[in-house]
């Protein structure tokens, strides 16, 4: 078990929302134990790939042989390699069929199989075309197996608020119950105020934090998450309409949240049910009109996909997906999308570069041997997650974002306690975080520190931030640990006192070099 110092006691001026800065942060030290570990810091470039054929469905079959992978044009020499067969779910979780559990938060059950997230998008939609999603969404589940082969779950965003409808589940029907429960609800905000003011940037805020939150509460299970967006799609936002700073941070969110989906293994599917519209993105402007006709599923290979634009029609491309748009067949295309998401090789490799630019996106292909097939894969990543992930705008976005979040944050494995051994118990926390998920960064005499940022929220009981503290700590341990031991335990003593009315305070813990987050909430008592 680890103990921890706080090694920066600071605010970040969070700016989503303004409340947010209500307190200030106090300082506080503690003994650490000198307890043994070792590191290993080896750079693995995981790839889930699918491969086609001339008529765009999955080939099975391949071996290593049939692949070549490229960096920058450069040949690179493949580590591992997994086929299609080798990804599924535990023998004991099959044998449980429909009614097996399937907790993020205890990701065993999944195994190593895929698992579909089927978001249907009710704010950037409009009305009568989300009523045709929702009758395409129902039509395909309904052609599915009653026992579904992945875990699946259903998610939908409204305007101001994002609801998990239905938990992962094999159980088709219980997925069909939960969309026919689900209540189909007016798109005020693209209606009233799609292309004027704020509008279109508040949408795209709000796509945005629900892709982290779904990419933090799943980033635990290993295997790959497809995810089905069917709906409208994202703004598009035309940097010179807004004033740069603005721009800036659209630019940033748009790029820090793309690391977050390829960090956690997330691949975007999107499916536009406006036939009338010219792409599945919006267009707030005429300028953008060039760029999304000419974009389209083959966005800007070779290239640093946020270099010349920050349209979020690149997501699904980036993320190693596609974008589907003008198709009146919304059912097949769902259904398309989830097969080939679920049949994919993985390959992995060393890079060959030794470059620590963390700036210099690394473009990735890959070959498939065999003639006419066809592979697909994300298109590349950013080498040093520390720069990216470390940043103060990053951070300021990913914590903003667990504050109000409504499903826990997973990307980290969190506990907390009170600490009757402190002289004020009634204010002083420990929170646990597993060693293992954290980054843990070697140091001159062998020892290693993880460096993170905890935040406690006071929430009321409609989940609406009252105020919150603070603290940048640092766990420490020297060398003979086994931090990788899923046993072992960085304990933060971490002191804050909920706010009078809370009746939930949340506790937030965001690893500062990789930015994956963990969540746990404590209901109060006498608030």
């Amino acid at each position: 078990m680890f103990f921890v110092v706080i090694l920066i006691a600071t605010i970040i001026n969070l700016f989503i929302p303004a409340n947010l800065c209500a307190q200030t942060v106090g300082t506080q030290s503690n003994h650490v134990q000198h307890v043994p570990f070792t590191t290993v810091n080896v750079r693995l470039v995981v790839l889930d790939v699918v491969v086609t054929d001339k008529s765009g469905r999955p080939v099975n079959g391949l071996t290593a042989k049939d692949f070549q992978v490229f960096e920058d044009d450069k040949q690179q020499t493949v580590n591992s390699f997994e086929p299609p067969s080798t990804h599924t779910l535990p023998p004991a979780t099959i044998t449980e069929g429909t009614t097996a559990v399937f907790n993020p938060a205890q990701p065993s059950a999944f195994g190593n199989s895929p698992v579909n997230i089927l978001v249907l998008d009710q704010s950037n939609t409009h009305y009568a075309d989300s009523s045709f999603a929702r009758r395409s969404l129902h039509d395909y589940l309904a052609k599915e197996p009653a026992l579904l082969p992945q875990p699946t779950t259903l998610l939908s965003i409204y305007d101001n608020h994002f609801e998990q409808l239905q938990a992962f589940t094999r159980d088709r029907d219980s997925l069909l119950r939960a969309l026919d429960d689900a209540p189909n609800k007016y798109p005020w905000k693209l209606e009233l105020n799609g292309k004027t003011e704020f509008g279109p940037v508040e949408r795209l805020d709000q796509s945005l934090r629900a892709l982290e939150e779904i990419a933090q509460n799943y980033a635990r299970i290993s295997g790959r998450k497809n995810l089905i967006w069917i709906g409208g799609g994202f703004p598009t936002i035309n940097p010179t309409t807004i004033d740069g700073d603005d721009a800036l941070v659209v630019k940033q969110a748009l790029q820090h949240v793309t690391n977050v989906l390829l960090n956690t293994r997330v691949t975007l599917y999107a499916v536009d049910p406006t036939s009338s519209a010219a792409g599945m993105t919006e267009i707030t402007d005429t300028s953008q009109m060039e760029f999304v006709e000419d974009a389209g599923d083959a966005v800007a290979g070779g290239i640093d996909p946020f270099g010349a634009s920050d349209d979020f029609n690149n997501l699904g491309p980036v993320t190693g997906g596609r974008v589907l748009r003008g198709r009146n067949d919304i059912t097949q295309q769902i259904a398309s999308s989830v097969n080939l998401g679920n049949h994919f090789y993985t390959l992995a490799y060393t890079p060959s570069s030794t470059s620590d630019d963390a700036s210099m996106y690394r473009n990735i292909r890959v070959v498939c041997l065999r003639p006419g097939l066809t592979a697909t894969t994300r298109s590349g990543y950013y080498p040093g997650e520390s720069s990216q992930e470390n940043s103060s705008a990053a951070a300021e976005y990913d914590l903003t974002t667990a504050a109000e979040s409504v499903v826990p944050l997973n990307g980290l494995r969190v506990s907390v306690d009170l600490d009757s051994s402190s002289s004020d118990p009634q204010s002083t926390y420990i929170v646990h975080v597993a060693a293992a998920n954290l980054t843990w960064m070697p140091k001159p005499d062998g020892g290693a520190t993880a460096s993170v940022y905890i935040m406690a929220v006071s929430l009321n009981a409609k989940n609406k931030i009252l105020g919150h503290t603070l603290h940048g700590m640092t766990a420490t341990a020297k060398a003979g640990a086994k931090l990788d031991n899923a046993k072992e335990i960085a304990d933060f003593s971490f002191t804050s006192q909920p706010l009078p009315k809370a009746t939930t305070y949340r506790f937030v813990v965001r690893d500062n070099s990789s930015g994956r987050m963990g969540s746990v909430d404590l209901k109060l008592k006498n608030h």
